[in-house]
């Protein structure tokens, strides 16, 4: 019983919590700004708003379809990443099942933008596909590294590993190049500037979103909120130790997601090109080196 509730309120949970992010992050980059910003629960405002509208525009099934694959490849990418009290899941998935999964959104947007065959959706798609190369392969290789030295590709196994070895069992203090590369594969994972080349409204009016109104769009809020929370946790996992319990989780999420964000709030946007040059430059060869190190 236990597990079939947190099944169904696990999703509610964590978009609450994302969605709280969404209004937290353009409030603090605001103010970092000088600006007075909106409030916090504006982005809950704006997703149920768009969520009422009646949408008539469709530009046929596949449109229809992939935006269903883009929400329920994160659902599903969540339940398999253990949080504090559940983690069933995670026993018949490991880091590998979770980095497949991941790549579903990617293709389901990629699917349901082409077929509006919007040329400015359609750039901001080809940006998404060569950033996910750029980051997604010293992310990867992370981890490689890390489930090497710890003999297990387990998420939940991990954790248990790091907690074991306190404060100093954490990946980014034991295995700190695996860390960092990580850290700023993560930075590209949630498309915070400087790698913020998908969407770059000044550039290609929002890319992807360019063709998605009313509830399509209400839907890929939703989807980006989850998605926030659940890549934001994979690090926390693996690097940080995990959490023993929901206030140690959303003190690490909410840490490590103003981290990321300052970064954002302070610097330029990268060109595609640049973006993917950065992190096949910095995060990919610190991954090697680190999985090198822990081979000799």
């Amino acid at each position: 019983m236990n597990t079939v509730l947190w099944i169904v309120f696990l999703p509610i949970l964590l978009f609450v919590i994302g969605t709280f992010m969404l209004g937290y992050s353009r409030k603090y980059v605001a103010r970092i700004e000088r600006r007075y910003g909106p409030p916090i629960q504006q982005v809950f405002y704006d997703i149920f708003k768009l969520m009422s509208k009646k949408t008539n525009i469709s530009h046929g099934w596949m449109h229809d379809f992939a935006i269903l694959m883009l929400l329920g490849g994160t659902l599903l990418t969540m339940y398999f990443v253990p949080v504090p009290g559940f983690h069933f899941f995670a026993q018949y998935g490991d880091m590998l099942v979770i980095m497949y999964i991941l790549l579903i959104p990617a293709l389901g947007m990629a699917l349901g933008v082409g077929e509006t065959a919007n040329p400015n959706g359609s750039i901001g798609i080809s940006r998404a596909l060569m950033m996910l190369a750029g980051y997604d392969i010293p992310f990867v290789l992370t981890f490689i590294g890390f489930a090497m030295i710890n003999h297990t590709t387990s998420m939940y196994e991990l954790i248990q590993v790091q907690q074991a070895g306190g404060f100093a069992g954490w990946g980014l203090i034991s295995q700190p190049l695996l860390g960092i590369a990580a850290l700023i594969a993560l930075q590209g994972m949630l498309g915070e500037k400087p790698f913020e080349v998908m969407v770059a409204p000044h550039e290609i009016a929002t890319g992807p979103m360019t063709e998605m109104g009313g509830k399509f769009l209400g839907i890929m809020m939703i989807q980006h909120a989850i998605s926030i929370v659940v890549e934001l946790t994979i690090y926390i996992n693996l690097f940080l130790g995990g959490a023993v319990n929901w206030f140690d989780y959303l003190l690490k999420l909410f840490i490590l997601f103003t981290a990321l964000i300052s970064v954002n709030a302070v610097f330029g946007r990268f060109r595609t090109d640049d973006a993917v040059r950065f992190m096949w430059k910095i995060p990919l060869p610190l991954a090697i080196i680190g999985i090198l190190f822990i081979i000799f």
